[in-house]
């Protein structure tokens, strides 16, 4: 097996933790507040989850939406299991927006919205600083996400 990028810990900021699953800050944010949550064990088909990881991700799904409500207000969401790229379980979450939102300064736009999601190229990376920024608003609003449940 190649190396996993998703075992990786320091692959990305993880927002939040549970028993079975990490929620991480997606590096692109092409999509202000795009996240995954990841299988904290390496596996590679879906269906093989456990009972137990299926009910934490349903469980896990419900916080992490509600944090980028809060955070950024998006018009929708989208929910996928891709793995083109990274074959570890990892379900992205993805917030779709009508209108553009701005975070730190910078403007985020959904040029896409209603139709099929397309990943813009080049990527849209943020400053260290900026990154880290988001991660700690996205935490706070996890934490209080979780309080409430």
């Amino acid at each position: 097996m190649e190396q996993c990028t998703l075992c990786d810990p320091a692959r990305a900021p993880i927002i939040g933790e549970s028993l079975s699953w990490q929620l991480v800050l997606s590096r692109n944010q092409n999509l202000l507040g795009n996240c995954f949550l990841v299988l904290r064990r390496h596996l590679e088909a879906v269906p093989q989850r456990t009972g137990c990881e299926w009910r934490e991700l349903h469980e896990q799904m419900a916080p992490a939406t509600e944090m980028l409500a809060r955070a950024f207000e998006p018009d929708h969401f989208n929910y996928a299991f891709l793995q083109n790229l990274d074959r570890h379980v990892h379900l992205h979450v993805i917030p779709r927006y009508a209108a553009p939102r701005t975070f730190a300064g910078l403007t985020f736009e959904d040029r896409d919205y209603r139709a099929h999601y397309t990943v813009p190229a080049p990527a849209h990376h943020l400053t260290s600083e900026k990154y880290a920024a988001l991660a700690v608003r996205l935490r706070q609003l996890l934490a209080e996400a979780r309080a409430k449940r």
